[in-house]
């Protein structure tokens, strides 16, 4: 038997009643909250990473919002077994057991990939990413894309 869930209606000022004290989560701006011509700072992310042939270009994984590396763990598991390539899921910086940083933007996200997947020897790879990972995988690949041989 079906039954209908009722719908939810948030008050006027969201969650928050009138004078708690809790304030609304500012927003990022889609720049780089630091100063212009400056590249934000890598943070040293956590990371998983399944060994596979060297030879092969690595596939890695980037979680959505709210997400961590273990989301892909099955997907993961299974491709560097079925594949033989090294499979590399990541946290981003304010997710999972990576660092945390005010600066949350998607230069930020792409810098912090700059800087780890050259560390593990996984350029070129691909990159493959839900939501934010997705937007970070675009930036990363718009900002290192290298014209076809």
């Amino acid at each position: 038997m079906l039954r209908w869930a009722r719908a939810w209606r948030l008050p006027h000022g969201g969650f928050c009643p009138p004078g708690s004290g809790f304030s609304k989560v500012p927003v990022a701006p889609s720049s780089s909250g630091s100063r212009e011509g400056t590249q934000p700072r890598p943070l040293p992310l956590s990371y998983k990473l399944l060994d596979g042939e060297a030879a092969l270009p690595a596939v890695v994984f980037l979680h959505g919002l709210l997400g961590s590396k273990t989301n892909f763990n099955s997907i993961a598991k299974a491709l560097a077994q079925q594949t033989g390539r090294r499979v590399l899921t990541v946290d981003a910086r304010n997710h999972g057991d990576s660092p945390h940083s005010p600066d949350v933007s998607y230069e930020a996200m792409s810098q912090d990939l700059q800087g780890l997947l050259p560390q593990l020897g996984l350029v070129p790879c691909v990159l493959v990413g839900h939501s934010m990972g997705g937007k970070t995988a675009m930036l990363l690949a718009l900002q290192r894309s290298q014209p076809p041989p």
